[in-house]
């Protein structure tokens, strides 16, 4: 999420509409009507003011009451379209509200570990926390007069065309230069408004490490010191702030002067020279301070304004990744149906009485009776030796059952046919010399995005300095453990096969990479029957059915939760898992 403190400012309206979307369409559309209303009804009320006085001034004086009675309905009307304005306004900042919280929610969800105490993490809880009240009080605050000082000159001008063109003029340009007054303050104050938040994000972040790591800086000896560097810096920035402000006045303060002057010299020139009447000149000094009221209030709104357009280019950046997102997903569930039309429909598994027996006489395998449904994720667990890893080699084709049969799709299969129509990966992935491409390509080119997509390979690839035609060394030495299981699910995946088998393949993994390889299981679903031999308590949370092995045998299935409801093998496994993951060093 960024944001650019040198946008004009009409891109604020530009992202209420994106962040609000089709839904907050009829808000805005009220929102900027009534307010547009209201400001052109004071205008009339200002130009209502010049025969007032002039009939109030005039030979018969009751006159007046008319204009009197006009100003007065004027004001009543602008008075309840400000009311309504408002409300509509409140809508909108809701809106905003709204769509902040989606999309931040979405946002948080998808980040991953390894970026919780990053640059990232600390702008969604700014903008987490800072959105709301901001969002709801912008609207009603800062947009309504800023949209007041942008459409009021203008207005007034066009009504003092009937006056003395003159001074519609000098009203239009006058008003254009406070507002370019404005503008110039409010970019010095945006600039550096961004570097006063960049030193705060930064003082966040250091303060909670420095938490986190009391412990061993306490025991290193270590001080303070990048603490205080940080303190330091977010103390210069904001003393930089404060004097970035005070340049910005005094170019409006000066821009209203000559205005004010530009204004009262053509006024006494008008009346000198008989072209304006007394009771004229005197209400040309009303619409000059009204003028310089609307305009001059933005003065003190410069400093929010930068705030609340880098609030909502925020927004908007969060928003629109949101919405990328969704489509994603979707594209993601289209991909789906074209690994499942490419590869071929998930293949169903059954396994009936099967044994296996190894050479030296030792029992793996015992009368397994198993149906593994198409298209599930089925994980196999139990204490070691209980058999998973051979049964796992029986599925793939690594091996030939002693007694029973294994059937896929219905139809009894040898192990060279388990084999091509299975791919599996391992605990340990080993490379081979060449490219990244080179590993992961085994037959048909495969769509590569998708499949760097599916395995969370993107990471990888971007580090590499080639990206695919990256050569990877002898022995992979050039990644790491967790890359190399990337790999090395990205090469099952590119196999045109209907079975995947993962043998313990987060075992050793750090939690970043365990959670990676986890989540490419679970955008896959469907499109593959997986079988997954683990200990690890994430991969088995995503189980739709978990088959516990004992001895050799199968002891139970089921759901994770009925598993845990029964007791038995599988719920003291878990238990010892759980207390596992508690160990510290």
């Amino acid at each position: 999420m960024s944001s650019d403190s040198t946008r004009i400012l009409p891109t604020v309206f530009a992202d209420v509409r994106v962040i609000t979307g089709a839904a907050g369409r009829p808000h805005r559309l009220a929102f900027y009507a009534l307010t547009t209303l209201s400001t052109a009804l004071q205008a009339a009320a200002v130009l209502l003011s010049i025969p007032l006085l002039r009939a109030l001034f005039g030979d018969t004086p009751s006159d007046a009451w008319v204009w009197v009675a006009a100003m007065v309905a004027v004001l009543a009307v602008g008075w309840t379209a400000d009311i309504l304005a408002t409300r509509a306004g409140l809508r909108v900042g809701f809106g905003l509200i709204d769509a902040a919280e989606s999309a931040g929610v979405s946002a948080i969800g998808r980040l991953d570990p390894a970026e919780l105490h990053g640059d990232r993490a600390s702008r969604l809880r700014d903008l987490v926390t800072k959105s709301g009240p901001e969002s709801v009080s912008a609207i009603v605050l800062l947009f309504s007069p800023l949209i007041h000082a942008a459409l009021l000159v203008p207005m007034l001008a066009v009504g003092l065309l009937f006056v003395s063109w003159q001074l519609a003029v000098v009203a239009l340009v006058g008003g254009i230069v406070l507002l370019g007054a404005f503008y110039g303050g409010r970019r010095a104050v945006a600039k550096s408004e961004d570097r006063f938040a960049e030193a705060g994000r930064a003082l966040d972040d250091r303060m909670l490490e420095f938490g986190w790591a009391q412990p061993t800086l306490r025991a290193a000896g270590v001080g303070t010191g990048t603490v205080d560097e940080v303190l330091a810096d977010s103390r210069r920035r904001g003393f930089r702030l404060l004097a970035w402000q005070i340049p910005g006045d005094l170019l409006f303060t000066v821009a209203g002067q000559l205005v004010l002057l530009a204004f009262g010299v053509t006024t006494g020139a008008l009346y000198l020279d008989g072209t304006l009447s007394g009771v004229t000149a005197a209400a040309m000094v009303v619409v000059l301070l009204r003028v310089v009221e609307t305009t001059g209030s933005l003065s003190l709104l410069a400093t929010p304004i930068a705030g609340v357009e880098r609030l909502l280019a925020q927004l908007r950046d969060l928003v629109v990744e949101d919405l990328a997102a969704e489509q994603n997903t979707v594209r993601r569930s289209t991909s789906n149906d074209a690994l499942r039309e490419a590869y071929g429909a998930p293949v169903p598994v059954r396994l009936s009485e099967v044994g296996y027996t190894y050479p030296d006489g030792t029992r793996a395998l015992d009368g397994v009776e198993l149906t593994i449904p198409a298209g599930e994720i089925t994980v196999l667990v139990g204490a070691s030796g209980s058999g998973k890893s051979t049964l796992l080699d029986v599925i793939s084709g690594l091996r030939e059952p002693s007694t029973g049969r294994v059937d896929f799709g219905g139809d009894e299969t040898t192990a060279a046919g388990r084999l091509q129509n299975a791919s599996m990966v391992f605990q340990t992935t080993s490379l081979r010399p060449g490219t990244v491409r080179e590993n992961v390509v085994t037959s048909a080119e495969p769509d590569l995005v998708e499949i760097a997509d599916l395995a969370r390979l993107d990471a990888v690839l971007d580090s590499l300095p080639e990206g695919w035609d990256s050569r990877i060394g002898d022995g992979s030495n050039t990644l790491s453990g967790g890359e190399r299981q990337r790999v090395g699910l990205a090469r099952a995946l590119a196999k045109p096969a209907g079975l995947l088998l993962v043998d313990e393949a987060t075992s050793s993994l750090d939690v970043i990479t365990e959670r990676a390889v986890v989540d490419s299981l679970r955008r896959i679903r469907g499109t593959r029957t997986v079988v997954a031999v683990t200990h690890r308590p994430a991969l088995v949370a995503l189980a739709d059915s978990v088959i516990v092995l004992d001895h050799g045998r199968v002891v139970d299935s089921g759901a994770v939760d009925d598993l845990l409801a029964r007791g038995g093998v599988f719920a003291d496994l878990w238990q010892r898992w759980r207390e596992a993951e508690g160990w510290q060093v």
